[in-house]
């Protein structure tokens, strides 16, 4: 799972790989871990996260800058209710490359 998840975002260019001596002298390089979320059917799903605990506020990102995106509990309900009015059928579905 972990190599596909890697080769995907390879593919998709997600980050570019460089050396460590290509890297400027004053440029803080930010490591990352894999974490492993256990999934329903008892497989795992792996993410990679970077270690955002050494980055420094106005150096490294900007608060403006970050966002996420959320849903509340209404847009749920409007999306199950257009499934019902559309007489539509709703399946759990695993997304791969999903951020």
């Amino acid at each position: 799972m972990v190599n596909e998840e890697h080769e995907w975002m390879i593919k998709m260019g997600v980050w570019e790989a460089f050396l460590r001596s290509k890297v400027p002298k004053d440029a803080k390089v930010i490591s990352t871990t894999w974490a492993m979320k256990n999934k329903s059917n008892g497989t795992f799903k792996p993410r990679v996260n970077a270690r955002g605990f050494m980055q420094i506020v106005g150096e490294h990102y900007m608060v403006d800058s970050i966002s996420s995106p959320v849903t509340n509990e209404a847009t749920i309900r409007v999306v199950l209710v257009l499934l019902i009015i559309f007489k539509c059928t709703n399946e759990l579905v695993d997304m791969k490359g999903v951020f």
